[in-house]
């Protein structure tokens, strides 16, 4: 598979460094499937920057947003996010900005100290609403679980069922179609 990146924004919908790939090689016209927008557009092999997706990554100089598809300095465009086993730090896999929006609104300090009030109690039975699991707070990772477009805070959540809900970006239709996968298989 050939991947490209738009060199500019001379080509309409695209935006600087959107990644795609070659469908089709015409000569000096080339098909692309632009990942961010999801669509094939006709370019001129002149308008994008062909590349190894496989030398991309935490460990070259450029890396691909897992969220917006562009191809970004890594050492600029990614935070910091955790030690492996080798004591080498990995960047996070969406750029900042895209991290920004997934992150979005926080609870407000008023709203979490409100919260804060009806937190289960260390050492006491949580049973969390969506997994009814039942675990023992303080022992297990109780969190307040929240809106990331309003603030608005639903409630506690243990802490797996929080990350899965921030893993399908707290919509509504991936979930749906994740059920509707679990069905079916």
């Amino acid at each position: 598979m050939q991947y490209v990146y738009a060199k500019d924004n001379s080509i309409q919908g695209i935006e600087e460094n959107d990644v795609g790939f070659i469908k089709d090689d015409k000569g000096e016209k080339i098909s692309v499937y632009f990942l961010r927008i999801e669509q094939e557009k006709t370019v001129n092999k002149s308008e994008v920057v062909f590349f190894k997706v496989e030398e991309t990554g935490d460990e070259f100089e450029y890396k691909v947003c897992d969220r917006c598809f562009k191809h970004l300095k890594t050492k600029e465009s990614y935070s910091d996010n955790r030690l492996k086993k080798d004591n080498r730090m990995t960047k996070r896999p969406s750029c900042k900005a895209c991290r920004k929006i997934k992150d979005g609104k926080s609870i407000s300090a008023k709203a979490r100290r409100e919260w804060n009030k009806k937190r289960p109690k260390d050492y006491t039975p949580f049973t969390c609403p969506i997994c009814n699991k039942t675990t023992i707070a303080g022992i297990s990772k109780i969190v307040l679980d929240h809106c990331h477009k309003t603030g608005e805070v639903r409630g506690y959540l243990c802490e797996s069922c929080n990350t899965g809900i921030g893993r399908f970006d707290d919509n509504k239709i991936i979930l749906e179609r994740a059920i509707k996968w679990l069905k079916e298989h």
